[in-house]
């Protein structure tokens, strides 16, 4: 926290430029605000910022810093450039780049996230406080505009895609409950994910599927499950799911880029459910009984690892 106070605003690179550090190093703040922005640069509050670059902001594990902890002050210029490489992108970036900024639609949206530390709580606090001052509301205005006229461009890219997917041809097997011809960009995204076999992501889920009925799962993994009275999940489906995906994941069924906490959003978000205390989940799941029982169960198939 103390690096933190002591940097209270840092400026963070755009594709090289930078300013001298005299006005920060006085505590001018205003003052090296309105340099940074002259420059083109963005801002944020933590001590680390890094540096932005058109290849680095679409990095999509770099967009997730972006999103929550740097305010966007760049220029409308290299607003441009990134806005032009919108057409190159996959769906499933677009879609993650669009869940972030309708999360943050300003860089330390609040609430303040519960497992934040304390020099990321200091940095909320930062924000809050200047929010009062009218010496910082260039910095706001402008992070906000720029997210907006970015995800516009996203949003627009996204519904260019088509809503549907051509069906797997041949004697195949029925696909799950929910249809690849009744879903939209919730079932492209996870299909996405999967690598194709024989030339189709589709055969790929076929697959998955005829291995989850051959080892006798209790539950229909690709449906909506009736939830109990008290609203939660039934006994075993969250172990089952995970044995599942965990499963295929280590055996290569996923596209490397992908990882597995991506996958389970978008596995959950295909299949119609939901889990509760979903990061908690995430790091418990493997000490599962349903888990371990469901993995053997895949494991005593001897499916083979996708090469």
């Amino acid at each position: 926290m103390f690096v933190s106070h002591r940097h209270y605003l840092n400026e963070v690179p755009v594709e090289g430029k930078k300013n001298i550090r005299f006005l920060r190093h006085l505590g001018f703040w205003d003052r090296y605000l309105f340099q940074i922005i002259r420059t083109g640069n963005c801002v944020s509050l933590l001590s680390t910022p890094t540096a932005v670059t058109e290849d680095s902001f679409w990095n999509i594990n770099h967009f997730e810093d972006l999103a929550k902890f740097v305010f966007w002050t760049f220029n409308k210029s290299f607003l441009l450039k990134v806005i032009g490489r919108v057409e190159g992108q996959k769906l499933p970036v677009l879609l993650r780049c669009r869940d972030l900024l309708m999360e943050y639609p300003v860089a330390y949206s609040e609430p303040e996230p519960a497992d934040a530390d304390q020099e990321l709580l200091f940095c909320y606090r930062k924000s809050a406080h200047m929010k009062t001052q009218s010496r910082f509301a260039q910095l706001f205005q402008l992070d906000s505009q720029n997210r907006r006229d970015f995800l516009e461009a996203v949003e627009k890219r996204i519904a260019d895609f088509p809503a549907t997917l051509p069906q797997a041809t041949g004697n195949s097997i029925a696909l799950p409950a929910v249809e690849v011809s009744q879903t939209t960009a919730e079932a492209i995204i996870f299909l996405e994910m999967l690598r194709p076999m024989d030339g189709s992501p589709v055969k790929t889920l076929e697959f998955i599927t005829a291995k989850i009925e051959e080892a006798g799962f209790n539950h229909k993994l690709f449906s909506p499950v009736k939830r109990l009275a008290n609203g939660k999940n039934p006994y075993g489906f969250n172990g089952c799911m995970a044995g599942m995906i965990d499963f295929f994941y280590q055996h290569g069924y996923f596209k490397n880029e992908y990882g597995l906490e991506q996958i389970f959003e978008a596995y959950l978000r295909f299949s119609g459910n939901s889990i509760g205390k979903f990061k908690t989940f995430l790091s418990e799941f493997r000490n599962d009984r349903h888990y371990r029982e469901s993995f053997k169960q895949l494991k005593g198939l001897k499916i083979s690892k996708l090469p």
